[in-house]
């Protein structure tokens, strides 16, 4: 099924989204630009499949896509994404909206065990299909977009629809299935804020002095706006390598430093007057909000993660999947379940929980 219909003009959006409105599964996919080569994060293309049909959205002509905005909100729409993490993330972000009722192939995947759970790998493993790796780096953004593009950005959409039904079908084999429709309805409550990438993030920001801190800080924006200003990710001005290094040790002249966009030089005093009047300033480290626990309290998490472990081990599934550390944290703290799904509490029943939490709020049923 790689026909596919492209959707570059408003009323035809709004012509197509009627019979999209009627479908009760698609399967959606993105394409973006992601501060590879151009300034910023934003979708280039979306991808939508039902049964029948490939539409490719050229969200980058149309900027509007009410339409489409009404079918992720849908509930009775079930929306099929392989990785959830980012897509929720950028489509909450540039379009103001919550996606309700999803389905994640790979989380799906990886509640079967697999180590393999890209979708390349997926599409490999159970249509024997191989991804073109060339398409994956490249810019979303140039336009028009050659036919072989637009086929390969078909292509993932198209058969996830299919691909879901092979893993549902494997999970229900498994007794899984409702484990991953329960953690999806959880995903599903949490916001998903899409944050950009901040000074704080660059490896190496922890062990610098304060006023190392305000200068990286100071000089982090100014590249910053430089980038924005020709349309150019942040480290096509300089690495972020360089940038630690200019402010553990500001460069004695920005006229003549090798290793930067032309720009840099051209801006030498912007950029010395940045680290001149940022050097005066002082930015303590943000602290982490750390749970104040018992000696008590480390040694019974230390015990119900162990026993996590040799469930997952069983299961044959990483232990994150059965429970994660900050649901395990808050089950010690508060002695209470209320963090943990249903499938959670059912798995954990036949353990020995009560006898490390003596003093649990609920049971396991």
């Amino acid at each position: 099924m790689n026909d596919f219909r492209y959707i570059t003009a408003h009323s035809d959006l709004v012509n197509e989204s009627k019979e999209l409105q009627k479908t009760p599964s698609l399967a959606i996919d993105i394409e973006c630009e992601n501060n590879l080569h151009h300034f910023g994060t934003y979708i280039s293309l979306l991808q939508i499949s039902s049964e029948k049909k490939n539409w490719i959205i050229d969200v980058l002509l149309l900027k509007q896509i009410n339409p489409l905005i009404e079918i992720f909100e849908d509930q009775k729409i079930q929306k099929i994404f392989h990785d959830i993490n980012f897509d929720l993330r950028i489509i909450s972000h540039q379009f103001s909206c919550k996606v309700r009722n999803f389905f994640d192939t790979q989380l799906a995947a990886e509640f079967l065990g697999k180590q393999k759970i890209s979708l390349g790998s997926l599409l490999k493993e159970y249509f024997n299909l191989e991804k073109e790796e060339k398409y994956q780096r490249i810019d979303w953004t140039r336009r028009p977009l050659s036919n072989k593009m637009l086929l390969y950005a078909t292509q993932d959409s198209a058969h996830l629809l299919e691909l879901k039904r092979k893993l549902e079908l494997e999970l229900q084999e498994k007794h899984r299935l409702s484990w991953v429709y329960e953690e999806c309805k959880y995903l599903e409550s949490l916001p998903w804020e899409f944050k950009e990438q901040s000074h704080l993030d660059i490896s190496g920001v922890k062990s610098m002095t304060p006023q190392q801190r305000a200068v990286l800080h100071a000089l982090f924006e100014a590249r910053k706006v430089l980038a924005k200003e020709i349309d150019r990710p942040s480290f096509m001005i300089f690495s972020n390598k360089l940038l630690i290094t200019f402010a553990k040790n500001p460069p004695i002249s920005w006229k003549t430093l090798p290793g930067v966009h032309p720009l840099v030089r051209q801006r030498a005093s912007f950029f010395s007057e940045t680290v001149k009047k940022s050097s005066l300033e002082n930015e303590e480290n943000a602290r982490t909000e750390h749970w104040h626990l018992t000696t008590e309290e480390y040694q019974k998490i230390k015990m119900i993660l162990e026993k996590r472990n040799e469930i997952a081990e069983k299961l044959g599934i990483k232990g994150h999947l059965v429970l994660k550390e900050e649901q395990v944290r808050e089950m010690v703290v508060t002695k209470s379940l209320q963090k943990l799904r249903p499938w959670q509490k059912e798995l954990f029943a036949k353990e020995d929980i009560n006898n490390i939490i003596p003093d649990l709020k609920n049971d396991f049923s």
